[in-house]
């Protein structure tokens, strides 16, 4: 999660800020892998266990290699899937992301248009690490930008680094779940790439109530302003700020305080700020949890250290180059008021009439809701799953300007965490008693309907490949934002007023 942040700050910035965010980011890691050290000597020396023991404990949590192999095995073909490596299909928003990320490998940093006077300004972190490469070899080997071979070698790197964090969201989801046995480590992939809420039901109550058919296949819009992405969907869509934004939820989902947490909302603001904000929203309920907790069992000077860590305190250092980064964006600029609005700003509340809320319920229900009534017999001691029920209440009664982007991208940790709810929920299964066998069987039942929406998802690419008549169908109509284009979601117009390229960025 971090390297999208380092490229940002070491290639994005003027060298004197650079430096010294550099040096915030260094003393940052140090501290962090100190305090890891601490806690795990500490942890072990209070629970007085024995070496033999401690190993036994580790030994439950081992993962054979062979799941490990197919782990990443899973990984890259799903990655493959979804147009990673620009080998296969590509559904339609690849077109944008196909040319930022080739400005970004062929342009200096920060990305600037001079021709239009206007800069690259978007969720770009999670690019640039593998763009990086590109720029270390570029350097020895110049003639790479003389062809279209550092575009595909750029997009092998980021089939691979896309297929690496997805590999590590596997890995995070199986410390989660604790499997029982062994075996059912193999429900890690499956959960990962099938769940999603119950949309083909909304589909077929469309068709057969009010005669209105799906376009395009495109199951989760079976209700027309609002919408939860399957994790497949994520991947084939918005994997820009996706991949990061699973890491950090499930590292929050596993985090014993709350030391680290400003730490983790920097590194997800660099690639997702709109998931980002839907991962601060768990962490502010669940330090007011903890906070809570310290004051009732008298602990309250020790969750103060945690919430007002060393971590903690340096990295909200580092937010203010975000948001007057992402405050130069041009959609932004439109959708705020005001010459000091703020890049939240442009979150506004829906407007709530007795349909909508009508919508709202219906959405909720098949999307989450048969979910989580589910899960209540087992998590009803988690906080988490409250918090679950809360994210998704709230996701959609916000949106950003006249779009429905916040509540599809709000919503991505809180998928997430209801997928590891279900997967911790399965492998940890013992049958045996009648109603815990009826939640299976049910949850089961519900996972199978959900599943039709990923599979619609990788159906598109077989389908048009059998259309086509040929296996790569990529998006690449736009090649690149260096033109006079109306499209204002990825660049700053007239960048050189605007606070970031004024003070933290200067052309040389």
């Amino acid at each position: 999660m971090i390297l999208p942040l380092f490229c940002f700050i070491a290639f994005y910035l003027h060298s004197i800020f650079g430096g010294i965010f550099l040096g915030i980011l260094y003393i940052l890691s140090i501290i962090r892998v100190r305090i890891s050290w601490k806690q795990r000597r500490i942890y072990i020396k209070k629970e007085k266990v024995e070496y033999d023991d401690v190993n036994q404990a580790y030994s439950e949590m081992r993962i054979e290699k062979k799941y490990l192999f197919l782990f990443m095995l899973v990984a890259i073909i799903w990655s493959f899937l979804g147009g990673q490596g620009n080998l296969y299909y590509q559904s339609h928003d690849w077109g944008c992301r196909n040319a930022i990320y080739r400005d970004i490998i062929y342009r200096d940093w920060p990305v600037i248009y001079t021709d239009y006077n206007k800069a690259l300004v978007y969720y770009i972190g999670y690019w640039l690490p593998p763009a990086a490469i590109i720029k270390i070899i570029g350097f020895f080997i110049p003639q790479i930008y003389l062809s279209d071979q550092a575009f595909f070698v750029g997009n092998i790197l980021l089939w691979m680094w896309t297929s690496v964090g997805i590999f590590l969201t596997e890995i995070l989801l199986f410390t989660y779940a604790k499997p029982k046995r062994r075996y059912r480590a193999l429900l890690v992939p499956v959960i990962l790439i099938f769940f999603s809420g119950m949309d083909i039901i909304g589909v077929l109550r469309n068709i057969i109530v009010e005669g209105r058919g799906m376009p395009d296949l495109h199951l989760e819009w079976w209700n027309p302003i609002l919408q939860f992405s399957s994790l497949t969907t994520c991947l084939f869509w918005v994997f820009n700020q996706t991949i990061i934004p699973w890491l950090a939820i499930l590292c929050v989902l596993q985090e014993k305080n709350v030391c680290n947490y400003v730490f983790i909302g920097i590194c997800v603001f660099a690639a997702g700020p709109i998931p980002m904000v839907g991962i601060a929203v768990y962490m502010l309920l669940l330090g007011i949890y903890n906070g809570i907790i310290s004051i009732v069992t008298k602990r309250i000077k020790r969750y103060l250290i945690e919430v007002f860590s060393p971590v903690n305190c340096l990295a909200i250092f580092l937010l203010p180059i975000f948001i007057l980064y992402y405050k130069s964006n041009q959609a932004i600029i439109n959708s705020s008021t005001g010459e000091t609005a703020m890049v939240f700003s442009v979150f506004k509340m829906e407007t709530i009439t007795s349909d909508f809320i009508k919508q709202v319920f219906v959405f909720l229900m098949l999307e989450v809701g048969i979910y989580i009534i589910l899960l209540y017999k087992n998590f009803k001691r988690d906080i988490f799953y409250y918090i679950v029920i809360v994210t998704a209440i709230m996701a959609p009664f916000f949106k950003i300007g006249g779009k429905f982007e916040f509540v599809m991208r709000f919503s991505i940790p809180t998928i997430m965490v209801l997928a590891a709810m279900c997967l911790k929920y399965l492998v940890n299964y013992t049958a045996g008693n009648a109603i815990n066998d009826l939640i299976c069987g049910l949850l089961c039942l519900c996972l199978a309907i959900g599943a039709v929406t990923p599979m619609t998802e990788m159906f598109r690419g077989y389908n048009t490949m059998l259309q086509t008549g040929k296996i790569v169908n990529v998006c690449d109509d736009i090649v690149t934002y260096n033109q006079d284009i109306p499209d204002n979601n990825f660049t700053s117009h007239d960048y050189k007023n605007s606070l970031f390229f004024k003070y933290f960025y200067s052309e040389e």
